[in-house]
């Protein structure tokens, strides 16, 4: 009977050990994953799809100072739909909206108001996003400000010389639907 609970005290002794290793070899790899990313970040190599968040914005900036804004939209696009905290998101946000104002602001300087006009409505609605998420992020209001002094809203009055979405635009279809095989 002494032996049988000793057997079992030393199986759970033994069970136990092992998870605690195993643990401790995951945070092992995980702490080197770390120390990886730390000296690519030094080393301004970072890798854009990394896991660690603080990579992918140096990856941002990066690709922002080398005016490859496509890159860093996509980067800063990926981190708000991942499961990052709302913080980390709120910032991706923030980034993204000024990487459009500014190169709507740099297009209206250049006399294309054709193409600032895309660029001030997605710095808007990202803005927008940013403030849903904290509508107290100074920065966000100042700059949604800032756009809104630049490119004011369109109000859609009722005098006709506003431009409306035409009414078959926004109309639903009353077509009946069926179903094959169905009377």
């Amino acid at each position: 009977m002494v032996n049988f609970k000793r057997k079992k005290l030393t199986l759970l002794g033994l069970f136990v050990l092992i998870f605690l290793c195993l643990m401790l070899a995951m945070d092992f790899y995980k702490f080197f994953q770390l120390r990886e990313a730390i000296y690519r970040i030094k080393e301004n190599n970072p890798k854009p799809d990394s896991e660690f968040f603080q990579e992918q914005f140096f990856a941002a900036k990066k690709f922002t100072n080398s005016e490859q804004f496509e890159m860093a939209l996509a980067i800063y696009n990926n981190i708000e739909q991942s499961n990052a905290s709302i913080d980390v998101k709120q910032e991706a946000l923030f980034n993204s909206a000024n990487i459009y104002l500014n190169s709507a602001i740099k297009a209206l300087d250049d006399g294309d108001e054709a193409s600032s006009v895309p660029n001030f409505e997605l710095g808007k609605l990202t803005y927008r996003k940013c403030l849903h998420l904290n509508p107290y992020h100074h920065g966000a209001r100042y700059n949604l400000e800032r756009a809104l002094i630049l490119l004011p809203e369109k109000e859609f009055g009722e005098d006709n010389n506003s431009i409306k979405p035409e009414r078959g635009e926004s109309a639903v279809t009353t077509m009946k639907l069926k179903a094959q095989g169905m009377p």
